[in-house]
């Protein structure tokens, strides 16, 4: 973060500084009060079940520090900032700051693949600017605290700035994407995730849209023609003044002409790449496509492109590839799951040596179609001819009925784990999957540990 002064700050947030207040700089903005040090900024959010109010006393004991708190706090210390709503003050101080810096900004979103878009876009744009150059968010800080916290930590020697926005419900990347001011911003897919909070793909899809809104007057809107819903997003208001690049199809001049021996290749308006990958998954190709016309647009050259694409070397728990406790092959794939990522995963397995065993868990907010999506996951189990299916959840337990192979259903993650390291074959691939919730990601760390 640029250094800036305390009352700058006030004014950026809408605040109000206490009676008391040190005209000192702020260097940093923190939400975990264990991350607070001298010239830090923190901000009390108000959590489903935590209210770090409850740690600014201690806070601003420290030092040279601050505390951005709700107006109704009942303390009188010095250095607070009082706001109307923390949460609220944090997006408005971000989109504030980030309006001190004129580089490119990226904004990405999409049902599957945000993240390893986001980090092979990463990986692009270090080879052609230089890694102390570029600022990505890390890991999923991707949502209405996460994305405010990534843009506060731009400074000037960056000069690129590349932002997830994740969203499980509409009206979200409106407000993350009006934040940002992106130049550029992405929609990479519309896939069956988060289902729960919508009554159709068609919703999901205008809800995805909605990273555009906050394009910049002369921002590129990077839209994949190829996708059903390109035309709703070309029609959007929001788009009136942007520049739109097509993608995806032959007649847009950027697209995956063909899948070769050892990869793909692509037709650019800079001229023809060949991609070979070192990540699993045919999907990953078209995430490479994404990735291409984003880079097109930050004026990369082809060769950081394909330099950078080939050196990434993919994502803890996306289609992971670990070796375990008895030499097998796991591919962890427990990051987080909806229905078309469980058959990318599957595909994507299909290529390596057999045995086949499946570590499935429940998919969640999938709403009132769960059960018919597990039963179609179910019957692409069955079609995949997976040599052992292994479940835990009732959902996951509903996709076995669909599943006529060798099958075991557990009552927890700890019975899979005492299951596979007496039974897991030597030879062979272990895929594991579910959602987040579902803490498969424990498992896969205990079957790569020895016993």
């Amino acid at each position: 973060m640029r250094k800036l002064n305390a009352r700058q700050l006030v004014n950026m947030c809408n605040g109000t500084a206490s009676e008391v207040f040190a005209d000192s700089d702020i260097s940093s903005v923190v939400i975990d009060s264990r991350k607070v040090s001298d010239g830090s900024l923190f901000i009390a959010i108000v959590g489903e079940n935590h209210d770090a109010h409850d740690y600014v006393a201690q806070v601003i004991t420290r030092g040279n520090t601050y505390a951005l708190v709700n107006a109704d706090f009942s303390l009188d210390l010095p250095n607070l900032i009082r706001v109307k709503d923390t949460t609220q003050a944090l997006g408005l101080l971000a989109s504030n700051y980030r309006q001190l810096f004129t580089i490119p900004l990226v904004a990405i979103t999409g049902s599957n693949g945000k993240t390893t878009v986001k980090e092979m876009l990463r990986c692009v744009c270090q080879t052609h600017f230089g890694v102390e150059h570029v600022l990505a968010t890390s890991g999923n800080l991707n949502n209405h605290w996460g994305m405010p916290l990534t843009l506060l930590e731009l400074n000037g020697n960056h000069k690129i700035a590349i932002i997830e926005m994740g969203m499980n419900h509409a009206g979200e990347l409106d407000y993350l994407s009006k934040l940002a001011k992106p130049t550029l911003a992405v929609v990479n897919n519309v896939m069956f995730a988060h289902i729960g909070q919508f009554r159709s793909l068609a919703e999901i899809a205008d809800a995805k849209g909605e990273i555009y809104n906050g394009l910049t007057s002369d921002g590129v809107a990077c839209i994949d023609v190829s996708n059903p819903f390109s035309t709703q997003w070309k029609a959007k208001t929001e788009l009136a003044t942007a520049k739109i690049f097509d993608y995806a199809t032959a007649e847009s001049g950027c697209y995956l002409a063909e899948f070769t021996e050892t990869g793909a290749h692509y037709i650019t308006p800079l001229g023809e790449l060949e991609i070979n990958l070192r990540i699993l998954g045919q999907h990953n190709y078209f995430n490479a496509l994404t990735v291409i016309a984003l880079a097109i647009n930050l004026d990369c050259s082809l060769n950081s492109i394909k330099t950078g694409l080939e050196n990434y070397t993919g994502y803890s728990g996306r289609l992971e590839r670990k070796k375990a406790f008895n030499g097998a092959l796991i591919v962890d794939d427990t990051y987080n799951a909806n229905p078309d990522s469980v058959r990318a995963a599957l595909k994507a397995i299909s290529v390596l040596p057999r045995p086949h065993w499946f570590i499935f868990a429940d998919l969640k907010e999938l709403g009132s179609a769960e059960l018919d999506f597990h039963r179609e996951i179910g019957e692409q189990i069955q079609n995949d001819g997976i040599d052992r299916l292994l479940t835990v959840g009732s959902l996951a337990a509903h996709a076995a009925k669909y599943f006529n192979g060798t099958k075991i259903h557990f009552e927890s993650n700890q019975d899979i784990v005492k299951y596979c390291l007496s039974e897991l074959p030597t030879s062979g691939v272990l895929l594991i999957k579910g959602s987040h919730s579902m803490r498969l990601n424990e498992v896969a760390d205990q079957l790569t540990l020895l016993p």
